[in-house]
């Protein structure tokens, strides 16, 4: 559960307990803090108005575990590859830079 003191304005108490906002100002963004911005739990639309202008995604750093997870689901995927399969993600690791 999130510190409402730690979120400033970003999070509203009600009597259910603590909510989120659905969408953060330009006003609101201008001020909010690393450690607030860490806070959030999900990507927040960031709105000028009523129009949506971009979203302000937090970076939360995975478990290690997890991370080990992850990349064994992608090894083991990863040799059910066909042939061309392979060649076409050569391709397109070239075409962008990687070797």
């Amino acid at each position: 559960m999130l510190v409402a003191a730690a979120c400033g304005t970003y999070i509203h108490v009600c009597n259910q307990g603590v909510a989120m906002k659905t969408a953060i100002s330009m006003r609101e963004l201008q001020t909010m803090s690393a450690g607030a911005i860490q806070a959030l739990p999900h990507a927040m639309p960031i709105k000028n108005g009523t129009a949506t202008v971009g979203i302000l995604l937090p970076i939360h750093q995975a478990s290690p575990e997890y991370m080990r997870k992850v990349i064994a689901d992608i090894r083991a995927d990863a040799e059910k590859y066909t042939p061309e399969e392979n060649a076409a993600i050569d391709r397109l690791l070239a075409e962008r830079g990687a070797e």
